[in-house]
């Protein structure tokens, strides 16, 4: 019975003697092959691109016709500067106006904004407006969208 515990003991340690060897083996090797892992020189966080207002423009300003070259953004009250602008509000409560300038594409945010168009001579401003936004606030602007 001693020769049992005796040859188990050994069995033991011998397996515990291989186990370390081979994690030492593995972490040495490891070692060797990230060593010699070259990463080659990048451009990333370089290249700047400007972005037209045309980019930005919604697909419902476009098929209305409404082909914009500046951007108004802003909060509280937001007007208009000039012919054919992208008119951007913000999430509170915008009132958002064209005085008279020509056609333009007015985008709410997410608030109960309230629209004024130009004057009927020079109406046909598109709106997209949000699900908040009540019609009685909507005066002078075809609804081009209502957004969530």
């Amino acid at each position: 019975m001693r020769r049992r515990r005796h040859t188990s003991r050994r069995r033991t340690g011998l397996f515990g003697l291989v186990l370390v060897v081979a994690v030492g083996f593995g972490f040495v090797t490891t070692q060797a092959f990230t060593a010699s892992n070259t990463v080659p020189a990048t451009n990333i966080g370089t290249f700047t691109q400007a972005i037209t207002p045309s980019q930005l423009e919604p697909a419902e300003c476009i098929s209305g016709g409404i082909t914009v070259t500046s951007i108004v953004a802003g909060t509280g009250t937001i007007n208009s500067t000039a012919a054919s602008q992208l008119v951007l509000g913000s999430s509170a409560n915008d009132t958002i106006t064209d005085p008279s300038f020509g056609l333009n594409c007015m985008v709410g945010g997410a608030g109960a904004d309230a629209f004024n168009g130009p004057a009927p001579s020079g109406g046909g401003d598109i709106c997209i407006v949000s699900a908040a936004t009540l019609g009685t606030k909507i005066k002078k602007c075809a609804i081009g969208a209502t957004r969530p």
